[in-house]
């Protein structure tokens, strides 16, 4: 029996692997949206692996909406067992009949990726979530594992970027983690204790008694779904949720060195109650764990980034970088970094719409874009999954927040810290951010004299177009100037300082240069 499931779900993950073909290569949007949606309850079916990434791509950092993306329904649903396949896993587990430790239990589960979770009331009254382990899904994990090698799902080329024999093994030992729930209780316990001092968060308490390898029971907690949020919060609400996201993100990795890694909206809720808003959080199989090091490596990184007052080179090493993948581009560096954290570099609220994070990125490095995948520890594919998710709220709220005084109070917590960090010095510490311009300058002069002079972050280069007129516009379209090609050209120089384009006319001369 067990030889047939293993040959069906190898049959099943051909049938994937077939139907991602097709989405990446189909330049047809009724073809991709029927394979996707197709693909999606593949996914659900399966479980295990397939439903996990599939959770990954439904909150994409495209800022595609929820509503629209097939692959949302496996946040809380893909295909749940029927209640009567589970009953003797809980026996099993609490070696006793299910209805001496249960008083009610709603039939209709919530299916996630490695159990089903149900509503249900304990006989001591208590309300409580049951979470069940789906049964033979260690065997599936292991299968799916197996044939991670083959088969490529269309996730922005997340297996081609990274060491393929490092990244099966991480995510191996994560999957492996989420199938104890012994462990997920001990990380829940961790977080129920912050939440005891963070007023923003709630983790509902685990009921020990119960609880097992293979069953998890806690504390029922309700709230308002991430939908809810979107169409019914003020604007108010909305910004303070925002802001007390990214400091829960923040604190997480930087100082606590412990965070949960899978923000997908099936795992959370918000509560608003006056003028309080609070973030409930579910699922704690997944949890990324920075080292010392690497957390206070990263918080120096971010503050040399803002500060400008120390190369990135020997900081991207004590992250965990690879040297001999990451030198060939190290000179690039200064840039990346001012783009990788530049909603932490200006003085007013960020609007995460003029980020376009991954077209920047892509356009300064060029064909060095794998040598800087390849670079990082695989281990950081779960800090990118959390951030992913912490992108999808903060567009999906678009109320622009103040990252930068988010980040400081976390700083000046840390500063004592960051500063004796022993960082290793070497010649590449050279490239510093001196390289990097600091103003966008545009003159204006007029039969001789200056009548316009203005000066703009450097980064603002991005957006030239909105500082021009379209008597100007107009101008530099007749001269024959492209200013999408210039600016792809300033990308891949590293914004360094140099002259941008100059128009003369029979009155007027315009000056646009970074210095």
């Amino acid at each position: 029996m067990a030889a047939i499931q293993s040959l069906k779900r190898s049959a099943d993950y051909a049938a994937l692997a077939r139907d991602a073909w097709k989405l990446r290569h189909s330049d047809s949007e009724s073809i991709r949206t029927r394979v996707q949606s197709h693909l999606a309850q593949r996914m659900g079916r399966l479980h295990g692996l397939p439903q996990k990434l599939g959770q990954m791509m439904s909150y994409s950092s495209s800022g595609e909406e929820l509503s629209d993306n097939p692959f949302s329904k496996l946040q809380s649903q893909g295909e749940p067992l029927p209640l009567d396949r589970l009953i003797p896993i809980m026996e099993s587990q609490w070696n006793c009949p299910w209805d001496e430790v249960i008083q009610s239990i709603d039939p209709n589960g919530f299916a996630a990726s490695l159990g089903q979770v149900h509503h249900a009331v304990l006989q001591d009254g208590r309300e409580v979530a049951i979470k069940v382990q789906y049964p033979g899904i260690r065997e599936a994990v292991t299968q799916d594992l197996k044939l991670l090698g083959w088969f490529s799902l269309p996730l922005g080329g997340l297996h081609r970027g990274f060491d393929l024999s490092a990244y099966q093994r991480v995510i191996r030992d994560d999957l492996l983690r989420e199938l104890d729930y012994r462990i997920e209780a001990k990380n829940q316990r961790h977080f129920y204790c912050v939440s005891q001092q963070n007023p923003f968060l709630i983790v509902p308490e685990v009921i020990d008694t119960w609880s097992t390898e293979h069953v998890l029971v806690t504390q029922w907690q309700e709230a308002d779904t991430w939908k809810d949020v979107q169409s019914s919060w003020s604007t108010h609400n909305k910004r303070t949720l925002a802001c007390g996201l990214l400091q829960f993100f923040l604190q997480g990795l930087l100082v606590q060195g412990h965070m949960q890694a899978d923000w997908h909206p099936g795992n959370v809720r918000f509560r608003c109650t006056g003028d309080r808003v609070q973030f409930l959080l579910y699922d704690y199989g997944s949890i990324f764990s920075p080292s010392t090091q690497q957390r206070l490596a990263l918080a120096r990184l971010m503050r040399a980034t803002i500060r400008r007052n120390e190369g990135p080179w020997p900081l991207y090493l004590a992250l965990g970088f690879n040297r001999e993948y990451l030198e060939p581009l190290a000179h690039k560096l200064p840039a990346l970094s001012h783009l990788l954290f530049e909603p932490f570099c200006v003085d007013y609220p960020y609007d995460l719409n003029n980020w376009n994070l991954g077209a920047r990125v892509q356009g300064m490095l060029d064909s060095d874009r794998w040598n800087f995948r390849i670079a990082g520890s695989a281990q950081l594919v779960f800090l990118l999954r959390a951030f992913q998710g912490l992108i999808y709220y903060l567009r999906g709220l678009e109320t622009p927040i103040p990252w930068k005084s988010v980040f400081t109070p976390i700083e000046n917590e840390l500063s004592s810290q960051i500063d004796q960090l022993e960082i290793s010095q070497c010649a590449l510490s050279s490239h510093d951010f001196s390289s990097l311009s600091k103003y966008l300058k545009i003159r204006v002069r007029e039969n001789g004299r200056t009548k316009v002079e203005l000066t703009q972050p450097a980064m603002s280069i991005e957006w030239l177009d909105d500082f021009l007129d379209d008597d100007l516009t107009d101008k530099i379209e007749q001269q024959g100037i492209d200013l999408e090609s210039i600016i792809s050209d300033i990308r891949r120089r590293g914004y360094a300082p140099g002259s941008v384009f100059q128009l003369e006319d029979q009155t007027k001369q315009i000056a646009v240069w970074l210095e």
